[in-house]
């Protein structure tokens, strides 16, 4: 009886943890499959935006940090970060222009083909709120 005590309480003691684990705002890892004409495509240092679904109909594209997506702003349906690896190579997108709001990470090379399927993190206007049509900044920084 004590063992299944003992056994019982540490997976309490585990779900608990992942339970109250700080919510880590970090997009998909997966590459965006691209149709075979355009296999080539390799990073090209920049953050694109789109305002279809799979990477159709590019609104923008960015070298450096954007505290206003201009015409961009809260119309992107899907993003794609084709940064060069190294640091400053992730970037961080915001609910609001000027950086604030809240935010969602997304890896070097990840590609987020439908943006209805993410939503912001925690803290600040937008928290939970869909990326779609919902980016209006963003800064490249290092994820963990």
């Amino acid at each position: 009886m004590r063992s299944l005590r003992t056994i019982l309480g540490g997976a309490a003691v585990a779900a608990l943890a992942v339970a109250a684990a700080p919510f880590t705002a970090h997009a998909s890892e997966t590459v965006p499959s691209v149709p075979k004409a355009e296999v080539s495509i390799q990073a090209d240092g920049r953050l694109h935006a789109y305002y279809d679904f799979d990477y159709r109909n590019e609104c923008g594209s960015w070298s450096g940090d954007a505290s206003n997506w201009g015409e961009c702003k809260n119309t992107a349906a899907s993003l794609w970060n084709m940064r060069y690896p190294g640091s400053l190579d992730d970037v961080w997108v915001y609910y609001n222009s000027g950086y604030s709001g809240a935010g969602r990470g997304v890896y070097n090379g990840a590609g987020l083909p439908n943006l209805t399927q993410w939503s912001f993190g925690p803290g600040g206007a937008g928290a939970g709120q869909a990326l779609y049509h919902n980016i209006a900044s963003h800064k490249f920084v290092n994820l963990p």
